[in-house]
C-alpha cells in the first residue's frame, strides 16, 4: 500500500547512498547506441547515417534508402576505489539496441521510419564491494563485503522518422516510451549482522527527441538535437531481511518490506550540437557538444527500509518461518531528493565534449573502417571543493562491410577521480564498454 509522505529530517547521506546508482559514462541523455558511433568517440549527432540514427539524431534516418535491421550488444565493466576504504568491481552483459527501418517517399520528400528498442541505462551484472580490514585486524581477517546483483535497465521503445526536405535540410522526430526498470539485490555481509536488501524499480514515461541536420556546403553537416524533460512514474518495492550467524549457517531473524506507487522522477531534458566533415569519401571527422540538465532532476516520495544498524522491526527475534510487513517509519520517507544520487547535495548539469574520426580501407568489395575518438565528461556531483570533476575517455573501433552486411566493434575506456565531500575520501573510478553491432541492409550494400 502507498503511504502519504511525511517531511523527513536531513538524511544521513551514507544511508541514502545504498540505493544510489551511478551513470558513469552515460550521463548524456542523448548518448545513443552502436559500435560505429562509439568507435568515433560518440561524436555522431551530425553523422547519424546508419540504423542507430534515431538514438542520436532522428533527422539522420533520412539518409537510409533501403530497409535495414540492426542489433547491438555490449559488455560493461566498472571499477571504483575508495582509497584506504573499499574497492568495487562490476561486470555484466546487456542488450543495447535493436531496430527495423523502412524508407518511404511522399512527392519530392524522402525519408525513413523506424521502430527501435534501446537500453539507455544498462544495469545487468554483478557488483562486488570489498572493504579494508578494520584497524588492528590481520589482513586475512573475516572480509566484509557487499555483493549486488542487478537485472534490467532503463528501456526505451521508439517510433521515429526522418525526412530530407532538400539537399541541405533534414528534420526528424522520435517518440520515446520509457519502460521496464531494474531489480537490485544486495547481500551485505557483516560479522555481527548480515542482511539482504532488495529493490524493484518499475518505471514508465514519455518524451520526444527532435533533430535537425543542415548542410551549408557539400560534405559538411551541422546538427541540433533536443530531448524534452518528462516525469517518470515509478512503482518502487523494497524489502530487507536480517540474519544471524549460527556456525556456518545464516539464520533469518527478521524480514519486512514496503511498496509504493507514489514515487516519481523529474527526468532531465538535454540538447546537443555537432558538426561532421567528410574530407573525402574515405575520411570523416566529427565533433559534438551535449548537455543534460541534471540540476533539474529530482525524485519524490523516496523511502529507505533501514536506518544505520537499528533493529529492522519491533521483534528482531522472529522465528525463521515468520515475517512482518510494515511500512517504514514516517521519518524515512523523503518528499524531494536529487536524482540519481538520492541526496540533498547540489547536483549540476553534465556536459560532454566528443571528438572522433573514421577512415575506410577498401579491399575490392570489402570495406574495413578504422575509428578512434576522445571525450571529456563533466560529472553531475560535486567534489570536496565544490567543483564538478571532469573525466576523460578514449575509444577505438573497426568493422567490416561485405555487400549488405555490416559488422562493427568498439571499445570505450573512461577514468577520473574526485574527493568525496562527506568524508574527504578520494574516489577513483574507471569504466569500460565493448560493443558489437550487426546491420543488414536489404537489397544491396
Amino acid at each position: 500500500m502507498a503511504q502519504a509522505p511525511t517531511p523527513a529530517p536531513t538524511p544521513f547521506p551514507l544511508l541514502l547512498y545504498q540505493d544510489a546508482i551511478d551513470f558513469l559514462g552515460r550521463t548524456s541523455a542523448i548518448l545513443g547506441s552502436g559500435a560505429r558511433a562509439m568507435g568515433m568517440g560518440g561524436a555522431f549527432l551530425a553523422r547519424a547515417d546508419d540504423a542507430t540514427a534515431a538514438s542520436w539524431n532522428p533527422a539522420g534516418l533520412s539518409y537510409l534508402r533501403r530497409p535495414e535491421l540492426s542489433l547491438v550488444g555490449g559488455w560493461n565493466t566498472y571499477d571504483e576505489d575508495l582509497v584506504g576504504d573499499s574497492q568495487s568491481r562490476f561486470h555484466g552483459f546487456s542488450p543495447d539496441f535493436a531496430a527495423a527501418t523502412f524508407p518511404f517517399s511522399v512527392g519530392r520528400v524522402s525519408g525513413s521510419a523506424q521502430l527501435s528498442y534501446q537500453r539507455v541505462f544498462p544495469f545487468d551484472g554483478i557488483r562486488l564491494i570489498t572493504r579494508e580490514p578494520a584497524a588492528g585486524l590481520e589482513e586475512d581477517a573475516a572480509q566484509e563485503y557487499d555483493e549486488i546483483t542487478y537485472d534490467g535497465g532503463f528501456d526505451v521503445i521508439t517510433l521515429a522518422t526522418g525526412w530530407s526536405l532538400s539537399r541541405k535540410l533534414r528534420l526528424g522526430v522520435a517518440v520515446n516510451r520509457w519502460q521496464n526498470g531494474y531489480d537490485q539485490d544486495t547481500f551485505r555481509f557483516r560479522e555481527l549482522r548480515p542482511r539482504e536488501i532488495r529493490s524493484d524499480w518499475k518505471m514508465r514515461g514519455l518524451n520526444l527527441n527532435l533533430g535537425l541536420i543542415f548542410s551549408p556546403v557539400e560534405n559538411l553537416n551541422l546538427a541540433l538535437v533536443g530531448n524534452t524533460p518528462f516525469t517518470m512514474d515509478v512503482e518502487l518495492g523494497k524489502s530487507r531481511t536480517d540474519f544471524r550467524i549460527d556456525g556456518s549457517t545464516l539464520v533469518r531473524i527478521s524480514e519486512f518490506g514496503f511498496e509504493s506507487d507514489q514515487v516519481t522522477i523529474d527526468f532531465p531534458g538535454a540538447f546537443g550540437t555537432g558538426l561532421s566533415w567528410r574530407i573525402h569519401n574515405r575520411l570523416t571527422l566529427s565533433a559534438d557538444y551535449t548537455q543534460t540538465r541534471w540540476s533539474k532532476a529530482f525524485i519524490y516520495n523516496y523511502y529507505v527500509v533501514q536506518f544505520g544498524d537499528d533493529p529492522p522491526s519491533p521483534n528482531p527475534a522472529l522465528p525463521q518461518s515468520s515475517s512482518s510487513s510494515i511500512p517504514p517509519p514516517a521519518e524515512r520517507v523523503y518528499p524531494k531528493l536529487r536524482y540519481p544520487y538520492v541526496t540533498e547535495f547540489t547536483q549540476v548539469d553534465s556536459e560532454q565534449i566528443r571528438l572522433g574520426g573514421e577512415y575506410v580501407l577498401i579491399f575490392g568489395k570489402v570495406k574495413v573502417p578504422v575509428r578512434a575518438g576522445y571525450f571529456n565528461d563533466r560529472q553531475i556531483r560535486l567534489d570536496r571543493d565544490g567543483e564538478a570533476p571532469r573525466y576523460n575517455g578514449f575509444t577505438a573501433g573497426t568493422g567490416v562491410s561485405v555487400g549488405p552486411v555490416l559488422v562493427d566493434a568498439a571499445y570505450l575506456y573512461e577514468y577520473g577521480s574526485y574527493v568525496r565531500p562527506i568524508d574527504d575520501v578520494k574516489v577513483e573510478q574507471r569504466a569500460s564498454r565493448f560493443l558489437i553491432s550487426l546491420i543488414y541492409r536489404h537489397g544491396g550494400s
